[in-house]
C-alpha cells in the first residue's frame, strides 16, 4: 500500500479479528513475547488507521510495562491520520507466520523531529502458531477471480476463486482442460478481489483433483500457492477474508 493519507472513500473495515478461535492469543505474557519478537526480527507492520485500505509500513520500537512504541510515517499527513484514529489494524509476520492485531487510541509522541505513537498492548493477537493459513470458502456472489494468461497467446482465461488464504487459492476448471500441471509455475496472473485493486501474482500448481458436484457435473479443482506476493497484497487478501467471515457470522447471528 502507498503511504497516503486515508480518505473517506477508502474501504472501511472495523478491525474485528474474526477467524478460528484456536489461533487467538489472549494471554498477556504470550502477547508480549510476540511483540518482542517483532522488535527482535525487525518485522515490518502494515498499519491501517481505522482499518481503512491505505496503510503505512511501521514497526514496534520498544515495549514498556503495558504499552508499546510504534514508529510513525515520514509523511506528516499519514501521522495526522494515525493520531486521529480511534484504532489501528495491524498486520505483521513473526517467523514468517502471519500475525494480526488491533491497537486502540494511539497517542502521538514527538521527539527530535520524529513522530511515534504510544499504544496499549493489544488485548488479543491472531497468530497461526503452526504455520497454518486460515482458508475461506468464497461465496458465489462475492468471490475473487483469477486471470491466467493463455499459453496459446489468445485472450486471458478467467476463473472464479473458490477458496483463498494468505498462502494461495483454489479455482475450478472444466475436467478435461489440461492447461495446468503439478508444480507448474504460472507467471503473469492477476488476482481480482471484490473490494481491492487487482493484484499481479505468480502461482505454483500444488494440487489437482476432479470432483463431481451436487448437480452431477464434474469439475477440476486446482490448488495454487502464491509466490512472492507484491507488497500490501497479503493485507488486502486478509481484509477480504475478514469481511466475508464477519458478514457470515452476522447472518448466522441474525444481524443485518
Amino acid at each position: 500500500m502507498s503511504e497516503r493519507e486515508p480518505t473517506e472513500s477508502a474501504l472501511p473495515f472495523d478491525g474485528n479479528l474474526y477467524a478460528d478461535e484456536k489461533y487467538m492469543v489472549r494471554n498477556p505474557r504470550q502477547i508480549r513475547v510476540l511483540l518482542q519478537a517483532m522488535i527482535d526480527q525487525r518485522a515490518t507492520i502494515a498499519v491501517h488507521p481505522e482499518g481503512r485500505e491505505q496503510s503505512y509500513p511501521g514497526a514496534v520500537l520498544e515495549l514498556d510495562e503495558d504499552t508499546l512504541l510504534l514508529d510513525g510515517s515520514p509523511l506528516p499527513a499519514v501521522n495526522r491520520s494515525v493520531g486521529a484514529a480511534a484504532h489501528l489494524l495491524c498486520f505483521a509476520q513473526v517467523d514468517k507466520v502471519m500475525v494480526r492485531f488491533r491497537l486502540e487510541h494511539p497517542q502521538v509522541l514527538l521527539e527530535d523531529g520524529r513522530t511515534a505513537f504510544r499504544v496499549a498492548f493489544p488485548e488479543e493477537v491472531y497468530h497461526l502458531q503452526r504455520r497454518e493459513l486460515y482458508r475461506l470458502e468464497t461465496p458465489v456472489g462475492d468471490s475473487p477471480w483469477c486471470v491466467f494468461p493463455d499459453p496459446q497467446g489468445g485472450d486471458p482465461l478467467r476463473w472464479r476463486v473458490v477458496d483463498i488464504s494468505a498462502g494461495g487459492i483454489a479455482v475450478l476448471l472444466p475436467p478435461d482442460l489440461n492447461l495446468l500441471r503439478l508444480q507448474q509455475r504460472v507467471a503473469g496472473c492477476e488476482l481480482q478481489l471484490p473490494d481491492a485493486a487487482a493484484i499481479p501474482v505468480t502461482l505454483v500448481v500444488c494440487s489437482q483433483l476432479v470432483r463431481r458436484q451436487a448437480n452431477g457435473v464434474e469439475q477440476q479443482r486446482v490448488g495454487l500457492r502464491f509466490e512472492d506476493l507484491p507488497r500490501g497484497a497479503d493485507a488486502a487478501i486478509q481484509r477480504y477474508i475478514f469481511r466475508v467471515d464477519r458478514e457470515r457470522k452476522a447472518r448466522m447471528n441474525g444481524g443485518a
